[in-house]
């Protein structure tokens, strides 16, 4: 069933059809009605992709995500598509691992659906490789990132203030008289080592010795590696600030098996403040950097960027500290 099939029923022009379809003025209430009728009768659907292919849009969003196993990474990717939705646009979400090739690759299989818009979920997105695939390939895609910054000038950026944040917790811990406090990172991406920046000037601050170990990644067991090894040449340290939630959990559970106290003996602070900081026992500390509200900011800068609005390319989102039973 075509556009052309309901005129001829209706006894309109395909013109009238479409301007009904699209709820336009200038049709008679008599006639909306009648074309109305036909349309609910034989149930009738535009395709988006011919509708694409007039409009020279797709009302399609592509969000790129480096792996959709980190729960922080997902639930932007969940956030992000359902706002989409509600402003009409469908998503297409690809995983494209950690590679700079791989990202790159991702940004190509986006460029050949025609994309309206791009959204670059987490920092380790900010590398040439993407930068360069998006200008040769996208030049004039609107493009927006969550927690991070790119070297395209058109490109928007939502960050959460996160050195400033881990500083703080620095700061907090100090002031609950903790004074061998570690930092362990969770790969060398762009928001993990603003993260480790501001540990490393709140230590300044405060004159104490930094202590800084890298986890292999930001999963579980790589939290557990890494604390063992620290426990082991660090015995005295008395607080430790993970770069993310799941690696303080991986490391708590190894404070307790060294048969330490959660936080007699050793407070910990995670960052995220995700659904694994409530539910892990004992309940994990952990700097909020307010994710629905990044992820939010993201879709809607990027469909009024879309639309032709002007957006501010750089916007910081503001961190808060949320204590429970790890300090």
């Amino acid at each position: 069933m075509t556009i052309y099939d309901i005129a001829s029923m209706a006894g309109v022009s395909a013109a009238t059809v479409s301007r009904v379809i699209n709820d336009k003025p200038g049709v008679k209430a008599e006639t909306r009605k009648k074309v109305k009728h036909f349309l609910d009768k034989y149930e009738f659907s535009v395709s988006e992709t011919a509708r694409g292919l007039v409009m020279k849009e797709t009302k399609t969003i592509g969000i790129l995500v480096s792996d959709i196993r980190y729960q922080h990474f997902s639930e932007a990717a969940y956030i992000m598509s359902q706002d989409l939705i509600s402003n009409g646009y469908c998503s297409l979400i690809l995983n494209t691992g950690h590679e700079e090739d791989e990202m790159m690759d991702g940004v190509r299989i986006l460029s050949s659906r025609r994309v309206d818009g791009v959204a670059l979920i987490g920092s380790s997105f900010c590398n040439s490789k993407v930068e360069n695939a998006l200008l040769c390939y996208m030049p004039n895609t609107p493009v927006v990132i969550a927690n991070g910054e790119m070297g395209i000038k058109s490109a928007i950026s939502v960050k959460a203030d996160e050195y400033e944040g881990v500083k703080n917790l620095v700061s907090l811990l100090y002031k609950k008289g903790r004074k061998r406090i570690a930092y362990i990172n969770g790969g060398s991406t762009p928001s993990n080592e603003e993260k480790k920046k501001g540990y490393l000037d709140g230590i300044a601050n405060l004159a104490l010795e930094p202590i800084v170990y890298e986890a292999e990644n930001r999963l579980s067991k790589a939290g557990e590696d890494a604390t063992r090894k620290i426990l082991s040449s660090e015995p005295d340290l008395d607080a430790i600030i993970y770069a993310v939630d799941i690696l303080a959990i991986g490391g708590s559970k190894e404070i307790l098996s060294e048969g330490k106290r959660i936080p007699e003996d050793i407070a910990i602070f995670g960052v995220d403040n995700s659904s694994y900081a409530e539910l892990s026992n004992p309940a994990l500390s952990s700097l909020d950097t307010h994710l629905e509200d990044m992820a939010l900011e993201c879709s809607r800068s990027l469909v009024l960027k879309i639309s032709g609005k002007k957006v501010a390319s750089r916007k910081k989102i503001e961190t808060t500290i949320v204590e429970r039973d790890t300090t």
